[in-house]
């Protein structure tokens, strides 16, 4: 059955494995195969989409630049490992791009599969959204020294690198404490096979297992239509004389400052939002986070609008506006546009400028039309905010501007 955010799934018994890097997964995967279940690598799916999917691929090269990506398209994974191995803020980031592209295709392929039992294999499953959707959890455990020496004399690796590999991993207890089944891999592959064949035929009946929701990328926000409504200057009007249009806020959104965890998604509405026009680092976007306030607007998981604005001697200033889809300016940028008006407001603000670039889409305008800003020349006002617009209007914009206290206009 099909819900809001995935599928509501029965009928199915879905094992989630995980353990520490060289601890023996492959084999107890290999293992469920023998036996009849559905398989399935959430740590190869994400190589499958770094060679395959055109929107992961852009979002990864959006976040951590051109150069890792190769000529064809792909992820270069190496490049790509350098940057975030040791980086936890940028390991962070990237797992925020690709796990949701990666429960899409997990729920996919068990949608798609006639096998009941379904086994599914992620280094990091506990620390992610697909633990939801198990109803056991399975971990393989061995010694540090059975680990480096697969990692040496199967993978190849120097003993630094695999040492180095190794730290890098959350304690295998801590993955122990939370499991409902252990497979102990020290010893022989016998071993390994009597531990598995005894978990199996203590696994549940299917049919009689709890439903699940299968988790799905979330859709766009749906269009909203909304008339523009012309409106005179807010520097003639006060305050309390503009009337301004409410609209209903659909279920799941949400207007919040943005963490340096959102850096990554961020950057992608950016890309997305100017067609590649606007360039910025991680390493510039952090900072910016550091010296300014960004407010993003979102349906369920789905980042759809972005602004950057501060304030300074009781004036608010709006000077980056992102919006994608542009049928999200009525939802998630009217709500962001709410939220600034509250926030200037409990400053004590006199009034918000908004900067908005000259080449700005109609239905940019329309939303500032819809919270009552109005388009202002700057020589009419006041000194003192004409000395703010003077200060702070980047090139290419226009003006707009909602009084929120006329004491100034009274004078």
């Amino acid at each position: 059955m099909n819900e809001p955010g995935g599928t509501r799934l029965s009928g199915k018994l879905i094992v989630g494995l995980t353990g520490n890097i060289a601890t023996g997964k492959s084999a107890v995967m290999r293992l469920a195969a023998e036996h009849g279940a559905l398989t399935i690598d959430a740590d190869k799916i994400v190589h499958e989409l770094q060679d395959h999917d055109t929107e992961m691929q852009a979002a990864i090269g959006v976040a951590f630049g051109r150069e890792v990506r190769l000529e064809d398209g792909r992820i270069d994974r190496r490049t790509l490992g350098k940057i975030v191995f040791g980086d936890a803020q940028a390991m962070a980031d990237l797992e925020a791009i690709i796990h949701p592209y990666v429960r899409r295709e997990v729920a996919k392929r068990i949608k798609e599969s006639d096998k009941s039992i379904v086994f599914i294999e992620a280094i990091k499953l506990l620390e992610g959204a697909l633990a939801k959707i198990c109803h056991q959890i399975w971990v393989t455990r061995c010694s540090r020294q059975r680990q480096l020496d697969r990692l040496r004399i199967c993978r190849g690796m120097d003993t630094e690198t695999a040492v180095t590999r190794i730290k890098a991993q959350p304690s295998q207890e801590e993955k122990v404490a939370r499991a409902d089944i252990v497979i102990d891999t020290e010893g022989l592959m016998i071993d390994t096979e009597k531990q598995f064949a005894m978990a199996w035929e203590r696994l549940p009946d299917p049919r009689l297992a709890g439903t699940r929701l299968l988790p799905d990328l979330p859709p766009q926000p749906p269009p909203q239509a909304a008339a523009p409504t012309p409106r005179p200057s807010a520097a003639e009007l006060a305050p309390m004389e503009i009337a301004v249009e409410t609209v209903d806020r659909p279920e799941g959104l949400e207007v919040r400052r943005a963490r340096p965890a959102d850096v990554a998604a961020m950057l992608l509405l950016m890309h997305k939002a100017t067609n590649g026009a606007v360039q910025m680092k991680r390493a510039e976007l952090l900072m910016a986070l550091s010296e300014r306030g960004y407010f993003i607007g979102q349906i369920g998981t789905e980042i759809s609008a972005l602004m950057g604005w501060n304030i300074d001697s009781q004036v608010a200033r709006i000077d980056q506006i992102f919006i994608h889809p542009l049928e999200a300016t009525m939802t998630t940028g009217l709500a962001i546009l709410e939220e600034v008006e509250k926030s200037a407001d409990a400053h004590v603000c006199e009034i918000i400028l908004a900067f908005i670039a000259d080449d700005a889409p109609p239905e940019i305008e329309q939303t500032f039309d819809r919270q009552a800003f109005g388009p202002a020349n700057p020589t009419n006002l006041p000194q003192v905010w004409q000395r703010a617009v003077d200060e702070s209007q980047p090139e290419g914009t226009h003006l707009r501007l909602k009084v929120l206290r006329d004491r100034r206009l009274q004078q």
